[in-house]
């Protein structure tokens, strides 16, 4: 046997560890993100100043929601798109008939004026203001009990646990209003803790707290006004002015000055090591991509938007050719992300459309464009003579430059229920 020796030349891609978590990255949930930024908050900042303190009840709201509201069953009750000014004229009418002194009624007022359309009370009230505007129209001072008095009356009006300053307040409060015993209470209070710590699981609930669970709200003001279900925070919003679009990410809690405190203290630590800057900097830079793809793909699909045609056919491709990103980048950047509509949520990728036909073969044709074509196509036919598939297909090359093969078309006439042309032959 002869002996010999062969080289070859082999190329390979070696990604460090920075740039695979980067990459990771692109393809996390708004939820997965926040989960992240909240470990940095508990590792590197102590101190709870109200921006801190708010991104952190809202994150404890979406781990609620996530736990009790996931897909075991339960009612997914979380609103998009709530009337404000009726939940807030429905507290006015209960707080008026409560026997309540002038002074009262005006930090009530304040108070009801306040309140968020979730529900919350605006994290930016300052007590002092509300002391200032009493001492001027009644010159009297009062202190905080005063108003956190009035506070607990508008809490526990209907719905119970409005005007929250934290989800577990509000939480607190609606099962006080529960037709419970204080024993079922306080164990319920417990059992909805240990369920957000993954201590236990719905399914190791009895049913009688299940159905209870059913009761509470993450969202009060969902109950008003016209609202769709869902309780997905979705990570960027879509904002229609007449027939143009504008997109911007929904950062309400997760702001960028909040990002550069956070980042400010990660680097200002000697606890680093360098993973967590490495994050920061990547998240950067996927809010940066996912900003750009989302402006991309609402504006392009502007017209499906308005309801004035079906959507266009786009690919990953189209998009990163354009963009000039990797296709790879807008697969991951689309995952597992949502966008709010005005009157839903929808997932980002369901911004992009299949085309049917090959690129650069004939005029783009998505599925609900063909199906729409062939149900025209065959109504129009001699009833005698009906279009056969390759009959089909040469229509659609000849009338709309739409390049397709006959087994392409019978599969989809088959989905619409379309007999055979040897079947439609009408004697």
């Amino acid at each position: 046997m002869k002996q010999s020796l062969k080289q070859k030349q082999k190329l390979s891609l070696n990604i460090t560890a920075n740039l695979g978590n980067q990459i990771k990255l692109l393809s996390l949930s708004g939820f997965e993100i926040s989960s992240k930024l909240n470990e940095l908050i508990e590792n590197y900042i102590l101190e709870d100043d109200k921006q801190i303190k708010y991104f952190k009840d809202e994150f404890l709201i979406d781990q609620y929601k996530n736990t009790l509201y996931s897909n075991d069953g339960f009612e997914n009750r979380f609103s998009l798109d709530i009337n404000e000014t009726e939940l807030k004229q429905k507290l006015f009418d209960q707080l008026s008939i409560e026997s309540l002194n002038q002074i009262e009624n005006l930090i009530g007022e304040f108070l009801i004026d306040s309140i968020e359309d979730n529900g919350r009370l605006d994290p930016e009230l300052d007590y002092e203001d509300i002391k200032r505007i009493v001492l001027e129209d009644f010159h009297t001072h009062i202190e905080d009990h005063d108003i956190d008095a009035v506070l607990s009356i508008i809490q526990n009006l209907d719905p119970p646990g409005c005007a929250f300053r934290s989800i577990d307040e509000s939480l607190s409060i609606q099962i006080e209003n529960l037709n419970l015993e204080a024993k079922e209470k306080l164990e319920l209070k417990e059992k909805i803790q240990d369920l957000v710590s993954n201590k236990i699981s719905l399914q190791d609930l009895p049913d009688h707290f299940k159905e209870v669970l059913l009761k509470l709200s993450l969202n009060l003001g969902g109950s008003f006004g016209q609202s769709s279900k869902n309780y997905i925070r979705p990570d960027l919003i879509a904002i229609r002015d007449k027939n143009l679009w504008h997109v911007s990410l929904n950062d309400d809690f997760m702001s960028q000055d909040l990002l550069e405190k956070i980042k400010d203290k990660v680097e200002s630590s000697n606890k680093d090591d360098g993973s967590s800057i490495s994050f920061l900097i990547g998240l950067e830079r996927r809010q940066q991509t996912l900003f750009m793809v989302a402006k991309f793909l609402v504006e392009t699909q502007e017209n499906f938007l308005n309801n004035l045609a079906e959507k266009r056919a786009l690919s990953n491709k189209q998009v990163a050719n354009y963009l000039k990103i990797s296709e790879s980048t807008i697969s991951r950047i689309v995952r597992n992300k949502y966008i709010q509509l005005p009157d839903k949520i929808i997932p980002l990728k369901d911004l992009l459309e299949k085309r049917l036909n090959k690129p650069e073969r004939g005029k783009d044709v998505t599925l609900s464009d063909l199906k729409f074509l062939i149900e025209k196509l065959v109504s129009m036919e001699d009833k005698l003579n009906p279009l056969s598939d390759e009959s089909l297909k040469f229509q659609l090359k000849n009338e709309f430059e739409i390049l397709l093969s006959r087994r392409t078309i019978a599969k989809y006439r088959q989905e619409l229920k379309i007999p055979p042309s040897r079947l439609r032959i009408k004697k």
